[in-house]
């Protein structure tokens, strides 16, 4: 069996793919070069030096790896155009080749005269500028005024493109291919098979789309991850096809926008879906999904694993020294406050922080935070306000490898706060099967369909309840390990590769099967 895995988000589909393998089965990962960097398989296997832009990725044949990585011959990089697995020579490896570049031109091209050549320009310029302002969290009064204009430009170049496909207007012969695969998906896709008529609009909002439609002959099922998912609805119904949800069914589906109605007839026309939250299976019933399978979130437990006891690393040391911490909490969440979906809460850390270092009876501790998400500033300026900032360590994103070492350098993890989800991803597994105590807020009642023992969490919610288990793991140390040791049990027997492997290699016999029924072979 020979299947495609894409949509790369949290090195999801690659890591499916190294476990299928391991199993035997043909599976390859694709991935845009252009892509955030943890959607790269070097995040997650390679070691190096130094720092990277998460939304930057370099060309990785300038980077050194210190152990030894080689990226495997079935990662693919997707060209966004309609040949998938070749790019452009000297393709631009930053933020500039967008959505537009890779769907209505070659972005290594040089940019012609006249006023479709300066439309390019613009269109690249305004790219650079509008990401690295998307990005920027608490934005001054001015950078919100540059983004509206910005926004109201990028939409007159996008009407101006959409205007010349769907009418056939000053064709070149790139666009002429953009509109007869406009057509063909409309004659013969599964959206259309759903009475649902996609224009170049729809289009606009799934980017890199001409990639996926040569997928089709070349794999015996294709599964597509996260918002990725919505291109699905694109394929054939003669495609075997599996969405692979990870948290993107909560609400997205059922938002009243371009992003959201694709995505909902793509899980709605999937053979399959993976479910990886377990409480969106409310919205795959409201949704009337009539295949859906709890699978946890991909990770190796031969990865990340603890150090024998008795062995101080040196990492661990030098955060000791710096910060004279006898106890070294970590929490690596992007800094979110919203109440967002998606949101991790960060700032319930903060203040529970600040609350252990307040009681003289504590052991002394420090906090390790990731400086990423849309919310630092704010989290900054709190560390400042809390009078913590010299008990708080700041690392860059920080590439899977070196996660794994603070992992095993630290002594508590803590993740995410957000009351409307109470399930974990893969920091708290992880953590867990690094075998440290996790503090988050999981709720068992929405893990009872899915899951026959629930994990030693130490669930909090509130920044009292957070800053009560601190208190209450680095107070009991026996206590500690003891949480530690059940944690990684727990992901051994519930949550590793091989379980996750397993279970989506009977998913897609079940699909093959049931097409093999339906053609009668």
């Amino acid at each position: 069996m020979k299947t495609a895995h894409s949509g790369n988000i949290a090195n999801n589909a690659y890591l499916i793919a190294k476990f299928l393998r391991r199993l035997g089965e043909d599976a390859h990962a694709f991935h845009f070069r252009h892509e955030f960097i943890m959607g790269h398989p070097e995040w997650e296997d390679a070691d190096f030096v130094g720092n990277l832009e998460p939304f930057n990725p370099p060309d990785w044949n300038t980077i050194e790896f210190t152990n030894g990585f080689t990226r495997p011959d079935w990662v693919h990089y997707l060209s966004g155009q309609a040949d998938p697995y070749v790019l452009p020579p000297n393709a631009p490896a930053g933020p500039v080749a967008r959505m537009m570049a890779a769907t209505y031109g070659d972005p290594s091209a040089p940019a012609p005269g006249g006023l479709t050549g300066h439309l390019r320009r613009t269109m690249a310029t305004l790219g650079t500028r509008y990401g690295a302002l998307m990005r920027q969290g608490q934005r001054t009064k001015s950078e919100e005024v540059e983004v509206r204009l910005l926004n109201l430009m990028r939409e007159a170049l996008s009407w101006i493109s959409v205007f010349r496909v769907e009418r056939g207007v000053a064709l070149n012969p790139r666009l002429r291919l953009v509109r007869s695969q406009m057509l063909e998906i409309n004659r013969n896709s599964r959206a259309i098979s759903a009475g649902t008529r996609l224009r170049l609009r729809h289009l606009q909002y799934t980017p890199y789309w001409p990639s996926y439609l040569p997928m089709d002959p070349d794999h015996d099922l294709i599964q597509l991850y996260g918002l990725e998912a919505a291109k699905g609805a694109l394929l054939p119904l003669t495609t075997p096809f599996v969405a692979f949800e990870h948290s993107t069914m909560r609400t997205l589906p059922f938002e009243n926008t371009v992003q959201g109605r694709l995505l909902n007839l793509a899980y709605r026309t999937a053979d399959a879906c993976v479910i990886t939250n377990p409480d969106v299976v409310s919205s795959a019933r409201r949704l009337g999904l009539k295949d859906y399978r709890f699978i946890p979130h991909p990770i190796d437990e031969t990865k990340y694993a603890p150090l024998p006891d008795g062995i101080e690393t040196a990492l661990r040391r030098e955060l000791r020294q710096t910060t004279g911490a006898e106890l070294l909490f970590l929490c690596p969440t992007r800094h979110e406050w919203s109440n967002a979906f998606d949101s991790k809460r960060s700032d319930r850390v903060l203040r529970a922080f600040a609350a252990y270092t307040r009681n003289p009876d504590h052991p002394r501790a420090a906090l390790i935070l990731c400086r990423w998400g849309r919310d630092v500033r704010a989290s900054e300026a709190l560390i400042d306000e809390l009078g913590i900032a010299s008990r708080v360590v700041w690392k860059a994103p920080m590439h899977k490898i070196r996660l794994r070492d603070h992992y095993q350098a630290c002594d508590v993890v803590l993740d995410q706060f957000h009351e409307a989800v109470g399930t974990f991803g893969t920091v708290t597994a992880e953590g867990l099967s690094c075998a440290l105590p996790v503090i988050m807020y999981f709720n068992p009642a929405v893990h009872e369909w899915c899951l026959p023992e629930m994990p030693p969490i130490q669930s909090a919610l509130s920044e009292e309840e957070i800053a009560s288990r601190l208190s209450d793991l680095a107070m009991d140390a026996p206590r500690r390990h003891a949480i530690g040791r059940a944690s990684r049990e727990w992901i051994i027997r519930w949550h590793g590769w091989e379980r996750c492997a397993r279970d989506h290699q009977r998913l897609h016999a079940d699909v093959l099967s049931r097409y093999r029924r339906n053609s009668g072979v």
